[in-house]
């Protein structure tokens, strides 16, 4: 059967050692985009010329000068067969396709040639075209991409500022250029690398530097993931509404890259009648979910019992992250009684365990793993959010079973939001580009009432909502009896439910997750493609963007729903599907007669 998957993705070839490069992690174009959901095909860059014949959209990552002939397929299928064509980071050669030129350096130095962009902000205004239309209200920030400028004629939709907030003249970010039949779209800034530096920072060997308001001290002697967060203390956080002298990053920046290169792609789709599917985040189309974790520390029965209580009263199963020397047996079996999860708080903080090791690690761990009895632990966060190096305690999770951390965070309550620039369970890379199986959810705050003021709840919700992710609270059984605290939970989750949020432990939400990223899109048909589940896929959502005249048929039926996603119009079917079952998409274009 042949393929009739019409969008392929390229990360192209990454330049040779000591050359210059305007984008870092290209492959984790892949993992982005397989998150989403998105049916595409993955295209290796020496097949590029060849595989142009059976696509309709192209994304290639990186910069990679083609050839004479690939050159000349590429300029003919998008200006003569109507292709549609997003460059991410680079021209490759292709000027006057892309309707953009290299930007020269201003001073000509050897093995400084290609001019990169550096640290620096995608400034989109107030703009009303489909890829930037409300989906910031803050400019990007960006780490490096290709220096571009535009040529007469091509549109330039969004602006470069530099790394203070200063308007760089005649630099655009983003290039939309008609040609022919097809259209082209240039995204300079580097996505890739920047939303893997965004969502795991950088690798933690000493303090990190504090805000300058006070309310950020992270430079306080103990090694932790916010040391490495590389989001800016002054241009990234906005004032918390409410709450006069608190800002925080209430914008998921790293999220927000991601929405931008899928709704680049929807709108060259839609722009060139190509029909695209996409398989949705969430179990029964949930626009976004609600978790709840909570850390041990101190272990005080009096605290665990109240906050039991708390959580019978909000209605909703959450994640403990249990630290030594734990809970009794009878706390242990009344969390898991009352459905909650029993997850692992390592501890490299307390007096005499100050050790970051994974020998400290596994001790903890296998201890952990007798009090809990059969309920083997897949869920971490560390105490205090302690990390040291750079992903190697990744590796000593995955060792050991666990699919989800939770310790990229904040700390302190200035960090309050998403200082990991996400509110989605992601997939870690190694320095070398491998992506590692395991999920990250960021904890972007901690305790109401305590550690952060409710007014932080509506902020992360709209942006939660806004970008389909998850709202992570954490609260600690310790402050439960605090003032207001046992009512901040209640009315959160009750917030949440109004947003149309449900509440899922972090077992709940990796296990859904990994089933959902195991199916496979195929070319099922002359017009449509498949959907194939290797695990129970309760719930699952298949949205589709059918052309303009189209109508959309799953399994047989048609997709009578449609959802506003991304800012595009989707038909959308929900259903069961057993492991190994499929579900057929077809694409009908209506004739007039």
């Amino acid at each position: 059967m042949p393929n009739r998957i019409h969008i392929g993705v390229c990360a192209l070839a990454a330049p040779a050692k000591n050359a210059p490069r305007t984008v870092q992690y290209s492959e984790y174009v892949h993992e982005m985009l397989g998150h989403a959901g998105l049916c595409c095909d993955p295209v290796a860059p020496g097949d590029l010329a060849a595989r142009l014949d059976s696509l309709r959209v192209l994304v290639t990552v990186g910069e990679q000068r083609f050839d004479d002939a690939l050159r000349a397929r590429l300029t003919a299928w998008v200006t003569d067969e109507g292709g549609a064509w997003l460059s991410v980071g680079g021209l490759c050669g292709m000027e006057e396709l892309l309707g953009a030129d290299y930007a020269p350096a201003s001073f000509a130095l050897w093995g400084g040639s290609l001019r990169a962009l550096g640290e620096g902000f995608l400034d989109g205004g107030q703009s009303e075209h489909p890829v930037l239309r409300d989906l910031s209200p803050i400019p990007l920030h960006y780490f490096s991409g290709v220096a571009a400028t535009a040529r007469p004629g091509a549109q330039v939709l969004a602006s470069c500022l530099d790394a203070h907030h200063r308007p760089v003249e005649g630099r655009p970010a983003l290039i939309e250029n008609r040609a022919g039949r097809g259209r082209c779209l240039l995204i300079a800034p580097d996505v890739t690398g920047s939303v893997v530096r965004i969502q795991q920072g950088t690798a933690i060997t000493r303090d990190g530097v504090p805000s300058p308001d006070g309310t950020g001290p992270v430079s306080d002697g103990v090694l932790k993931s916010d040391d490495g967060q590389a989001l800016d203390w002054l241009l990234d956080r906005q004032p918390v509404p409410g709450v006069p002298g608190l800002s925080g990053f209430l914008q998921p920046v790293a999220d927000q890259w991601r929405d931008l290169l899928l709704r680049s792609i929807l709108h060259l789709a839609s722009e060139q009648g190509v029909p695209v599917s996409l398989l949705w985040y969430h179990p029964d189309n949930l626009p976004a979910v609600g978790h709840i974790s909570h850390d041990s520390d101190g272990n005080g029965v009096d605290q665990a019992w109240g906050l039991l209580k708390t959580l019978e009263r909000a209605d909703i199963r959450s994640t403990w992250c249990i630290i030594l020397p734990g809970y009794s047996p009878d706390i242990i079996a009344a969390i898991r009684d009352a459905g909650h999860e029993l997850a692992t708080h390592y501890d490299s903080v307390t007096e005499g365990l100050e050790e970051f090791s994974e020998a400290q690690f596994d001790r903890q761990w296998r201890l952990l793993c007798e009090q809990f009895g059969d309920e083997k632990p897949v869920t971490n966060k560390n105490h205090y959010l302690r990390w040291e190096g750079d992903v190697e305690f990744f590796q000593w999770c995955i060792a050991r079973g666990i699919r989800l951390d939770q310790t990229k965070g904040t700390s302190k309550s200035g960090e309050v939001g998403f200082n990991f620039g996400t509110c989605h369970p992601y997939r870690p890379t190694a320095p070398g580009g491998d992506v590692l199986p395991i999920h990250e959810l960021p904890t972007p705050t901690q305790d109401l009432r305590v550690f952060a003021p409710e007014e932080v709840v509506p902020a992360m919700l709209e942006s939660v909502a806004r970008h389909y992710g998850v709202l992570h609270l954490l609260f600690h059984p310790a402050h439960i009896d605090k003032p207001g605290v046992a009512d901040s939970i209640v009315t959160a989750v009750r917030l949440g439910r109004e947003k149309g949020l449900a509440w899922r432990t972090a077992r709940e939400i990796v296990e859904w997750e990994e089933a959902r990223r195991a199916a496979a899109w195929e070319g099922a048909a002359e017009n449509g493609v498949s959907l194939k589940a290797s695990r129970p896929l309760k719930g699952a959502t298949v949205l589709c963007l059918a052309p303009k005249s189209g109508q959309v048929r799953v399994n047989g039926a048609g997709a009578a729903a449609t959802e506003r996603r991304w800012g595009f119009t989707f038909h959308a079917a929900t259903l069961d599907l057993a492991a190994g079952a499929a579900a057929t998409i077809e694409f009908i274009e209506e004739t007039t007669a």
